[in-house]
């Protein structure tokens, strides 16, 4: 049975909204790394270092927080251009799966960032979330569908 779940092919492919999956997380990114620095340099200020210990520093903390930062970007990235894939008995998003029958909840819920970007986000039960689903798709009454299907 392994096998043929290897070759499955799944029976619909969801896209979660690309720009309400990286816009806030890039201006979190963003603005945290801004605080970071800023506290290094007023750390850094308040040492008595000098010139080319100061300069050194704030170099190397600029460069550490590029790379966090850039790191973050490229993760959020990565995890926006997932699908969530709908299977005769399961869903599969970033290598984890929930089975139509356990699935607790179908109600889709918004909060402040998904009415600005026109999304929802459905938390179905044993932390498997669909998140950032754009409204013109009606993703509920095709899980329900499923669900009574299945079980």
């Amino acid at each position: 049975m392994a096998l043929l779940q290897l070759n499955e092919k799944p029976a619909y492919v969801l896209s979660p909204r690309k720009s309400r999956a990286l816009i806030p997380k890039i201006i979190i990114l963003l603005v945290l790394g801004i605080i970071f620095y800023l506290g290094v340099l007023l750390n850094v200020s308040l040492l008595v270092l000098s010139a080319q210990t100061e300069t050194t520093v704030k170099l190397a903390s600029l460069i550490l927080l590029l790379a966090v930062v850039v790191t973050g970007i490229i993760f959020s990235v990565k995890l926006a251009n997932e699908n969530y894939l709908f299977y005769r008995e399961r869903i599969s998003f970033n290598g984890k799966e929930i089975v139509y029958k356990d699935i607790l909840n179908t109600a889709l819920k918004r909060d402040l960032l998904d009415k600005i970007f026109g999304t929802y986000f459905i938390n179905l039960g044993h932390d498997f979330h669909l998140k950032h689903i754009s409204q013109e798709i009606n993703i509920e009454n095709y899980l329900r569908q499923l669900i009574n299907y299945e079980g």
